[in-house]
């Protein structure tokens, strides 16, 4: 892990102990549409085959993937203008390439599945119904089982399964965007945010350089 993933954490933790004066608290729906880049260092992936005859995944260089994050959100107010926020989001990021010419023609679809544990230090600058909007912070990803969806030119579709190392995945996040109060109970937050892939601690060997763009949008409800 680098200093400057070390600085974030203890950034985060330091405004957590602030002021706690005029606490409210919020929760909102949370729906994040996903662009990713990552650069694979010849990687191979190997399904589980459930008896069947399959073959591996091979990944190298440059890919994009595209998918989405959803889940629900708890905000902290503990000052005017301030707040800290975690949740529990469900993310899928579906990569597709062709498969490899050995192989036969036909194309592969990875669809990487982890469920996301943000913790975000969020301030809008204003106390007016539309405001700007600010979010640093980081996430921690839990990998779950990924599919993999092989389709084979005269050949059945392949549906498999691909296990995930358990081990957490560190991510840090910027974001700017605006804030909207649609009545005194609801407001709406949008976001374009900007993710970065620590990695896995003891992860060195099987780390691949990678980001998110995202839009972080949210409906949030205030008790």
């Amino acid at each position: 892990m680098n200093r400057s993933f070390l600085l974030l954490v203890a950034f985060l933790l330091f405004s957590m102990t602030l002021s706690w004066s005029q606490q409210t608290l919020s929760i909102s729906a949370t729906l994040l549409p996903t662009f990713s880049h990552t650069y694979y260092t010849n990687r191979y992936l190997y399904p589980e085959s459930d008896g069947q005859i399959v073959e591996p995944v091979y990944l190298s260089g440059s890919r994009w993937a595209t998918g989405y994050s959803a889940g629900v959100s708890v905000a902290y107010n503990y000052t005017p203008g301030w707040s800290v926020s975690s949740g529990v989001w469900f993310q899928q990021l579906s990569l597709r390439q062709a498969r490899q010419p050995i192989a036969g023609p036909g194309t592969v679809v990875l669809h990487n599945r982890v469920i996301r544990f943000p913790l975000l230090l969020n301030y809008y600058s204003s106390a007016q119904r539309l405001s700007p909007y600010f979010s640093l912070g980081l996430f921690v990803d839990l990998p779950i089982t990924s599919r993999v969806v092989v389709t084979r030119t005269g050949e059945s579709t392949q549906y498999l399964r691909l296990l995930s190392t358990p081990r957490p995945i560190f991510h840090g996040l910027l974001g700017a965007g605006a804030r909207y109060k649609l009545t005194n109970r609801y407001t709406l937050m949008a976001q374009p945010v900007w993710i970065y892939k620590f990695g896995q601690l003891g992860g060195a060997t099987t780390y691949d350089s990678s980001f998110e763009l995202s839009l972080l949008t949210q409906l949030a409800y205030t008790f």
